[in-house]
């Protein structure tokens, strides 16, 4: 531990310029905290080890759990028709993001807390109890948009591989997901490259239905086996310390299905920058992964080099910026992979629309990448405040169309930008 350390944790407990003067006659905590460095002895901390290649190597796997499913929605495109299927798609992306987010919340509360064992049986019982509840809203969706009865089982189904996944990879089994995916991709793949034969409509929708079903059965099996003596139901506090991840879950959702929803104009209609820009977010998940391990690494790094908080503040904002750079460089390249391809398969024209289009998506994808830096370090509430504002633009300008599709990102970079480089710089965050 160095001297910015302990007057980081000084000031977490409260100990400001004004005490240390007044208790210890010192000029302020940071002095405070060279004295305790000067005379407590200490003995010297192990060095951090390197990470391994496994460790390395689950971003990259993550990515691709995160962007296989996308496969499935193409398939599944021509076999969802009739009244109400985009309202339907849009609440079960909505209720199964939030209910994921708000469910690993709980799960990694109770890992932190109590351990592998203790938060095991937790989550089994959160996942049923959301499987029940997921089922409820889009069956209620189901009768107010009257859509049909292949909505209602995808819409549930989406739901349920969120949640079983959200699970495995809480509890770190996420090497089952190949296994639980191989059914769904492996059909809609076969599907698509047949030309999307009627005849193997019903095959498809059995392939498409294991995928869920396998991730539910392994999430529940690989979470059995452990009793607790005061139950298996989270806590009070467990799940109002929930709540932020579950809102932004929501909100992420909404910032993502919107422009689909209402197209370019607005009013309804294809948005192809939106569709093309999709698979190459999700992609970019497990690179937003490594770039928050490599992040937290050198924040750490950075707190035992010095012990002025003024260095610290300006190292900390040159990392976040390359952190940032880094990340959308990544991004930029899955990005333009994608609508390479879109472009020589399905013939997209890649006008002004479909390139503004996918642009706002790329500002979304790094505004959100900082929501999630700061969630890591438990600064929640502003930046969800931000997210929601930026929606909540969007729907409330939504005549304007693309313009305030670009617009909103655009603010929500920005503001969330200024307030990560601000708080990042403080030390304390990362103690």
């Amino acid at each position: 531990m160095n001297p910015l350390e302990i007057a980081s944790a000084l000031e977490f407990d409260g100990i400001s310029n004004r005490a240390a003067h007044a208790g210890y006659d010192v000029p302020d905590v940071f002095a405070l905290a060279r004295l305790l460095y000067a005379r407590v002895p200490r003995k010297p901390a192990a060095p951090e080890a390197e990470p391994g290649p496994r460790a390395i190597s689950r971003p990259v796997v993550h990515g691709l759990l995160y962007g296989l499913p996308a496969a499935c929605f193409p398939a599944a495109g021509p076999l969802l028709v009739g009244p109400g299927v985009l309202a339907a798609l849009i609440v079960a992306l909505l209720s199964g993001w939030g209910l994921s987010q708000g469910l690993a919340a709980v799960g990694f509360q109770r890992l932190g807390v109590s351990g592998p064992e203790q938060a095991r049986p937790v989550l089994r019982t959160g996942l049923v109890g959301c499987l029940a509840l997921v089922t409820l809203v889009m069956v209620v969706t189901m009768l107010t948009v009257h859509a049909r009865l292949a909505v209602l089982a995808f819409g549930i189904g989406e739901c349920a591989y969120m949640l079983g996944a959200c699970v495995l990879l809480v509890i770190g089994e996420e090497r089952w997901l190949p296994a639980a995916l191989a059914p769904g991709v492996t059909g809609a793949a076969l599907f698509l490259l047949l030309g999307k034969p009627g005849a193997l409509a019903d095959q498809t929708w059995a392939a498409l239905a294991v995928t869920p079903l396998i991730a539910c059965v392994i999430a529940v099996v690989r979470t059995a086996g452990t009793r607790l003596r005061g139950g298996c139901l989270p806590s009070r506090r467990e799940l109002l310390g929930a709540l932020p991840g579950a809102s932004l879950g929501v909100v992420a959702a909404g910032l993502l299905s919107f422009p689909l929803a209402v197209g370019t104009s607005g009013h309804g209609g294809a948005n192809v920058g939106a569709f093309i820009a999709s698979v190459p977010l999700a992609l970019s998940m497990g690179a937003a992964e490594w770039n928050l391990l490599r992040y937290r690494r050198g924040s750490g790094q950075l707190l035992g080099q010095t012990d002025d908080p003024r260095w610290f503040r300006r190292r900390a904002g040159r990392l976040l910026l390359w952190t940032m750079l880094r990340h959308a460089a990544g991004t930029i390249v899955i990005a333009g992979a994608a609508l390479a391809v879109a472009v020589l398969v399905a013939q997209v024209s890649p006008d002004q629309a479909v390139l503004l289009a996918l642009g706002s998506y790329l500002l979304l994808g790094a505004a959100m990448f900082l929501v999630l830096l700061l969630q890591t370090v438990q600064v929640r509430l502003v930046p969800l405040a931000l997210a929601a504002a930026a929606l909540c633009a969007e729907i409330t300008l939504r005549r304007y169309g693309l313009a305030v599709q670009v617009a909103a990102p655009a603010a929500l970079l920005v503001t969330v930008g200024g307030y990560a480089y601000r708080r990042l710089g403080e030390a304390v965050l990362h103690a």
